[in-house]
């Protein structure tokens, strides 16, 4: 570590050396401390409550559409089509800001369903899939988080 001297005069550094590395080590010390102040809750021994969700037992599990059904729906969806047993769509955006805006925006409301999608982005595109694996096909949960997430595309 180089030594600190007055800039304005020639005179011996303003702190001597072994000072300047115990003030060293503890900004150091205080940068750590700020991020860990700063970080998940979890990694500073915090617990908070896990959001309870919907539970689905066999008695409540949606059933899987039927092969009329699932044709109905899709007419009734827009830009949404079949594709490897899933319900499939690729929304464009303007920006990458507004495609992260989307999918924080369906993230709240699969959240609150209890149902996720699989879902990629690439820059401001977004493509989503949807299907109900505990029912082993598509099923009213899909539809719904499919027609919320055309209401979202459209604000």
């Amino acid at each position: 570590m180089s030594q600190l001297t007055n800039r304005r005069s020639n005179q011996p550094p303003l702190l001597p050396q072994p000072l300047q590395r115990a003030l060293a080590v503890l900004l150091l010390g205080l940068l750590v401390a700020g991020i860990w102040l700063v970080s998940e809750p979890k990694m500073r021994g915090i617990a908070y409550p896990a959001p309870t969700l919907p539970q689905v037992s066999a008695m409540n599990a949606p059933t899987r559409l039927s092969e009329t059904e699932l044709n109905a729906t899709l007419r009734q969806l827009n830009g949404w089509s079949l594709q490897a047993g899933k319900l499939h769509r690729q929304y464009q955006f303007t920006s990458f800001v507004e495609a992260f805006g989307f999918m924080s925006s369906v993230a709240l409301v699969a959240e609150s369903l209890g149902h996720h999608p699989e879902w990629f982005n690439v820059y401001n595109r977004v493509t989503i899939d949807l299907t109900t694996h505990d029912a082993g096909g598509i099923t009213s949960l899909d539809v719904n988080l499919a027609r919320k997430a055309n209401e979202l595309a459209r604000q």
